[in-house]
């Protein structure tokens, strides 16, 4: 279950392209925000400290529930924007706690990191901190100026893609530098 969910909430921009095609805003976004308490529920996360998945939730909650109350799409075009500022408030403070994100799952298959390798993912983290800023400026713009076909390309599938590509880019940048580090 917690599968299916997970793969709903990753395809939300194309479930709310073809909600809003053939339904109501106020139907996409009560479906949004089952499958968001549904993800709630059946998933879990090592990454993200639990009280953090609690107000991440209710900050979606009240985002898609504009649209529900509203009958517009006000709400459903800005969850994009939330969930890259929610994410970027998140990692940004896992800067200054004792394990940043990217350390609590790199940590997961290496308990003990070197103090090179907690100073790489303080880089990582940054990083993704960085994209954030990027994505939720772009999501914000296509919520506002954009027809819901470039929000759903952008939102659907682009950001989805150069995610993809930081965490490739990532992947190799850390292969390289564990062999330096194991040359050392």
């Amino acid at each position: 279950m917690a599968f299916l969910v997970g793969i709903l909430a990753v395809l939300y921009p194309v479930i709310a392209y073809l909600g809003l095609r053939y339904g109501s805003p106020n139907l996409v976004a009560g479906g949004l925000i089952a499958i968001l308490l549904l993800r709630y529920k059946f998933g879990h996360s090592v990454m993200i400290q639990k009280s953090y998945i609690k107000f991440f939730i209710a900050s979606i909650v009240l985002v898609l529930g504009y649209s529900l109350i509203t009958d517009t799409t006000g709400g459903i075009r800005f969850y994009p924007v939330a969930t890259s500022l929610l994410f970027l408030g998140i990692f940004a403070g896992s800067l200054y706690s004792k394990q940043n994100v990217i350390e609590r799952i790199a940590r997961i298959r290496e308990p003990e990191l070197p103090p090179s390798a907690i100073s790489y993912t303080r880089k990582v983290t940054m990083i993704w901190c960085g994209f954030f800023i990027i994505n939720g400026a772009i999501a914000f713009y296509t919520a506002v100026y954009s027809d819901i076909v470039s929000w759903t390309l952008y939102n659907g599938f682009i950001s989805y893609c150069i995610m993809a590509v930081i965490g490739g880019v990532e992947w190799l940048a850390r292969k390289r530098f564990k062999y330096k580090d194991a040359i050392k």
